[in-house]
């Protein structure tokens, strides 16, 4: 029979490492983890690590900041110093594929770089001596993600297009490219339909950490909210976007994921 007490059960799980590029793509998440836990924080590599729990769930909570590097340098960190079981990353992303609009949700099942390109040594996209460029999300993590934006649209879907001015949000899942470039203009929109006409949203940082993942056998899941279709427009949109509605999907996303697995 074991004697091990609730709370040593609760400090000896794994944590979740939760991630974002910005901090408002984190929503309410560190202010749902001081009222519920506390929060310490931990300095490393320039970077402030927040540890606490949130819904019951021990959690590791960054900024993984904008871009392939500083995404990777993060999750290693994540991986190395904090032995999290698992990754996932929340933020928005420019629409790529045709179906997809301003407020969407899209939910990772495959990413790749749409910016590597080490022919003709290697395949275009191949990530050089790894024989890929796909790299495969977590089923699990992502069909829990998957469920809870499908809550948040139903619960909130209509309040957000009314308060926003936009078309009631949906949710699609599939190819997400990422790349070192901001994406805007219509011309680099056709190249990436072109090039990659599977793709559904297009980023700075998701495939760098589903690589990291994949290489040490960590599961990752990433959820993008649609903050503009990667236009002449987009950087307008996607300073409003992130301002205005951003937090409000992070904050009803992660919460209903964090409830499922409590």
């Amino acid at each position: 029979m074991s004697t091990t007490s609730a709370p040593d059960r609760e400090a000896a799980r794994r944590p979740l490492g939760v991630l974002a590029a910005l901090p408002q793509e984190l929503g309410d998440l560190l202010g749902a983890m001081r009222a519920e836990s506390g929060v310490r924080t931990v300095t490393h590599g320039q970077r402030d690590y927040y540890v606490g729990t949130v819904q019951g769930t021990p959690c590791v909570v960054t900024l993984a900041r904008v871009g392939k590097v500083a995404a990777a340098a993060t999750v290693s960190a994540l991986i190395h110093v904090f032995d999290v079981e698992a990754v996932v990353f929340a933020g928005v992303a420019g629409g790529v594929g045709k179906d997809v609009r301003i407020g969407d949700i899209v939910i990772a099942d495959t990413l790749m770089q749409h910016d590597l390109d080490a022919s003709p040594l290697f395949p275009r996209f191949e990530v050089p001596l790894l024989g890929i460029s796909r790299f495969t999300a977590d089923s699990t993590l992502s069909a829990q993600l998957n469920a809870a934006c499908e809550r948040f649209v139903a619960e909130e879907g209509s309040a957000l297009a009314t308060r926003f001015a936009t078309l009631g949000p949906r949710v699609h899942r599939g190819l997400i490219v990422s790349g070192d470039q901001f994406v805007a203009s219509a011309a680099a929109v056709q190249a990436l339909r072109d090039a990659l006409p599977d793709a559904l949203a297009v980023e700075m940082e998701g495939a760098a950490i589903a690589q990291v993942c994949f290489e040490y056998g960590v599961p990752c899941a990433i959820v993008r909210t649609i903050s503009d279709t990667a236009d002449a427009h987009a950087p307008a949109s996607f300073a409003t976007f992130l301002v205005e509605i951003a937090g409000a999907y992070s904050t009803g996303i992660l919460t209903r994921f964090f409830h499922a697995r409590a």
